[in-house]
């Protein structure tokens, strides 16, 4: 054949098939000596296959476990809208908690002597719905009448936290006590649904 003879076309024809064959040589000797062209590792295909294969159960374990806890975080968000029911409402906290306690202290037995929000004016950073929703109480009751009147309070509400307790002795009668309560419920639970 006479290079000179054959036309521009031609001479780039030669040159692109005469690549294809060094290309297909080159990769049938790897297949041949069981190395794949892709693997720089130097394993075999079979060694290679299991390692692909390790991985592909790897990222399907960790699709299940997203999975899990996708719905984890879901059975949860159900659950805080269910206890939502216990929290203050937002438009009036102050009748929802006296409702709340005048209920349970009439079925304990105990007369309240005041009751009272307790507001926080030294936090100008902070919104009041950021504070947990607080109520401080005043009665006169004896200690089994007190014991029933805080059962019936924990009984009623999941959410609600007794703070603080003061009991006093009044000198006049020692049966009865003073008795000051804090009780403190989260202000809202609302919650931040994300991607789920």
């Amino acid at each position: 054949m006479n290079w000179s003879a054959l036309t521009k076309k031609q001479q780039q024809m030669v040159v692109v098939t005469v690549i294809l064959a060094i290309a297909q040589v080159f990769i049938l000797i790897h297949f041949i000596s069981g190395r794949s062209v892709s693997n720089a590792g130097g394993q075999s295909p079979k060694e290679e296959l299991e390692a692909l294969q390790g991985k592909i159960d790897d990222a399907r374990m960790v699709i299940a476990r997203a999975e899990i806890v996708t719905e984890t975080l879901q059975e949860t968000v159900q659950k805080l809208d269910d206890l939502s029911v216990h929290t203050p409402t937002v438009s009036d906290r102050y009748a929802w908690a006296y409702e709340y306690i005048s209920l349970r202290s009439v079925k304990a037995g105990v007369e309240l002597d005041s009751l009272e929000e307790i507001n926080y004016v030294s936090d100008a950073d902070k919104k009041a719905e950021d504070h947990n929703y607080e109520i401080r109480l005043s009665t006169q009751c004896n200690y089994n009448q007190l014991v029933e009147f805080l059962w019936r309070i924990e009984q009623g509400n999941p959410l609600v936290r007794v703070k603080d307790v003061d009991i006093s002795m009044l000198p006049d009668s020692p049966e009865q006590h003073q008795v000051r309560i804090v009780l403190q419920w989260p202000s809202s639970l609302q919650i931040e649904r994300g991607s789920i």
